[in-house]
């Protein structure tokens, strides 16, 4: 047997891949394993370059430095790749590399003997995959169970619980530290510190029944490892930020009805003491007006008689003066505690109002207040209680005075706008502090003294403006005035008012 039938007899007994290269990469032998692997023959293969035959383009260059570079090399190497055969499989190889010399010691080859390990390598890579998401799993579903438990925290309010969901979601997807969210519910909106839209993003709504409440926002930057149209999202966190998005929506079902409970049981506590203080003034006012008729009574008929002394007629004048001031307490009173309903007729309220500014004038000239009126002349008839609506204009003026002191301009108009008119009751006094606006309507409260003042005012205007199937609302900045806008249906249109513009 001459040395070339040796050599390939051995090569063909081989169980592993053999082939021999030039220094150029270029095919010299190769076994039948090495077709049977590749789907290619000898006669093909044959002085072709084995890495532009077999080698992706983006390894070629790192591979052929690689291997031919063990041609400086005497003993075995080792080295591990793949190599793409005819129909596109991959198929990953173990080599074992010797460089072959001629009679005088030149390097003029290099023999490769390989072993075939897809097999284990793509189940190594099932393994990795598995172990990848196992660990993926383990994270999503640690951050749901967080996001579960803020949910179930009833020390938390509703923006709380959603400022720490935000910032909790990054967690549950592959790399955390570049992965923002933003979470929107409603008006409000949170987000992770430097989120900015990217190409890779997932949105998720949130929903409340039917209606889309708001949603929720992932974006991860861009680490260009995945291929061109490839998602940066695996499947499973697509799941997440659906759960979440899911959890969330029951979240802030379940905070805005314990808000609404917690606020209908403060109303109701507010109505039974409101009630309770109704009954308790009716019941005062009912004992007080008989005895306070008889004092008017008796020093109006003392002041008729003739010639009194100068002190005595000033003591009387006194006298029925306060009793006439106790006697619009008592009003003010009725009116809280509900004992003089209204008595609805076709009213003209730019006359009505004008009867009531009459009252005032003199407290306005004393306090040289400027009042302006800007009556619309095409104002509709409202079905109202005159007396009651002059019992607003008098109590929302009386205070616009006080509160201006020495010098300002009360401006008052009406207005009409789709069958609705519009009382606008302002003034350029001091204003009204914030944590005082939110009280004003509330009974008993005021900022003046005792000898100036019962509290009752304004909440007697908030329930003739409401039982007139009214709205009233108040503008008031410190140092900006105030503005009171009372709205009224008119008697074409009787719907009850839902909202006020001005």
């Amino acid at each position: 047997m001459n040395l070339q039938e040796y050599y390939d007899t051995i090569m063909q007994l081989s169980h592993g891949i053999v082939v021999t290269l030039d220094l150029n990469g270029g095919i010299i032998h190769g076994n039948s394993r090495l077709e049977s692997l590749t789907g290619y023959s000898m006669k093909e293969l044959a002085g072709k370059d084995w890495f532009e035959t077999f080698i992706s383009e983006d390894q070629r260059d790192e591979a052929r430095k690689e291997i031919l570079g063990k041609t400086e090399q005497r003993e075995i190497s080792r080295v591990s790749g793949n190599l793409r055969s005819r129909d596109g499989d991959k198929v990953y190889i173990d080599w074992n590399l010797k460089a072959l010399s001629d009679s005088d010691g030149n390097i003029i080859s290099i023999l490769c003997v390989g072993q075939d390990v897809t097999t284990h390598m793509l189940r190594q890579k099932g393994l990795l995959r598995e172990r990848f998401t196992l660990i993926e799993r383990n994270k999503e579903l640690n951050c749901l169970f967080e996001i579960s438990k803020l949910g179930g925290d009833v020390t938390l309010g509703l923006k709380e619980t959603l400022e720490r969901i935000t910032k909790l979601l990054p967690s549950g997807f592959q790399n955390p530290g570049k992965t923002h969210v933003r979470l929107r519910v409603g008006s409000l909106s949170w987000e992770t510190d430097g989120f900015t839209k990217t190409e890779n993003i997932l949105v998720e709504s949130v929903e409340s029944g039917r209606e889309i409440r708001g949603n929720i926002t992932v974006a991860v930057e861009n680490d260009g490892q995945q291929g061109e149209g490839e998602s940066v999202f695996i499947d499973d966190e697509k799941d997440l930020l659906t759960t979440a998005a899911q959890q969330v929506s029951i979240i802030v079902a379940k905070k805005e009805i314990k808000s609404a409970k917690q606020e209908l049981e403060q109303q109701l506590r507010q109505a039974d003491r409101l009630a309770k203080i109704g009954q308790f003034s009716a019941g005062v006012a009912h004992e007080i007006n008989e005895p306070l008729a008889n004092i008017l009574g008796y020093s109006q008929l003392a002041l008729q008689t003739p010639e009194l002394p100068e002190q005595v007629r000033s003591d009387l004048d006194s006298i029925v003066e306060s009793s006439l001031h106790a006697r619009e307490i008592i009003k003010k009173i009725m009116f809280f505690s509900r004992q003089l309903p209204p008595q609805f007729i076709p009213t003209n309220l730019n006359e009505t109002i004008g009867q009531a500014l009459r009252i005032t004038e003199t407290a306005a000239k004393r306090s040289n207040i400027e009042i302006n009126c800007k009556f619309d002349d095409n104002l509709p008839l409202v079905s109202a209680d005159p007396q009651h609506i002059k019992q607003v204009i008098v109590n929302l003026a009386a205070n616009a005075i006080q509160a201006m002191g020495d010098g300002g301009k009360l401006t008052i108009k009406t207005l009409n706008n789709k069958n609705d008119a519009y009382i606008v009751v302002q003034d350029n006094g001091p204003g009204i502090a914030a944590e005082e606006l939110k009280q004003i309507f509330n009974p008993f409260f005021t900022t003046k003294d005792v000898d100036k003042g019962t509290g009752l005012g304004l909440s007697v205007v908030l329930g003739i403006v409401k039982a007139h199937n009214g709205f009233i609302q108040v503008h008031s900045e410190p140092g900006q005035g105030t503005r009171f806008e009372v709205a009224l249906p008119c008697i074409q249109n009787d719907q009850p008012i839902n909202n006020l513009t001005d």
